[in-house]
């Protein structure tokens, strides 16, 4: 049976793309990361280096347009990722495992951001979620905030 899934809308996959790789090269720049690619593939979405015999950094990145301030709303308890990227951790386990995978989750603006490390969404939950803009039966890694960082992606504070 397929996974039920949201309806792909490709516009603002193109808007959010854009936006949310913009943010994050910029703020990668400004953190010593080189060698950033951002080449359109069917896996990570930019993948970066800070040194030669580092570890490489790899980054799915997204707009959580709905969280419209700077701060996270205090009855969002929990981050959602869409269970489909499930193959992108397949293929960090099975090719990659060694780089440091992280799911950017940003605000509307991109001025802030949830980072997740790739080993947290191995660990969590994975369920429906309800929704009047999700699909019935679409499932979602269930995050709660205690195990992310929130950064202001305008500069280095974090919490």
């Amino acid at each position: 049976m397929s996974e039920v899934r949201k309806k792909f809308d490709r516009n603002l996959y193109e808007k959010a793309d854009r936006e949310a790789k913009e943010a994050m090269v910029s703020w990668l720049k400004e953190h010593d990361h080189t060698n950033i690619d951002t080449n359109e593939t069917t896996y990570f979405d930019i993948v970066s280096t800070v040194g030669p015999e580092l570890p490489r950094h790899l980054y799915e990145v997204e707009v959580k347009y709905s969280w419209k301030s700077d701060e996270w709303p205090d009855s969002w308890k929990e981050l959602r990722i869409p269970h489909r990227k499930q193959r992108l951790l397949d293929k960090w386990k099975e090719e990659c495992y060694n780089d440091l995978l992280t799911f950017v989750v940003f605000n509307h603006d991109c001025t802030k951001a949830w980072h997740v490390d790739g080993n947290t969404l191995l660990d969590c939950e994975v369920k429906e979620a309800s929704n009047y803009k999700i699909r019935k039966g679409e499932k979602f890694f269930h995050i709660p905030v205690e195990d992310a960082y929130l950064m202001d992606m305008t500069n280095e504070s974090s919490s």
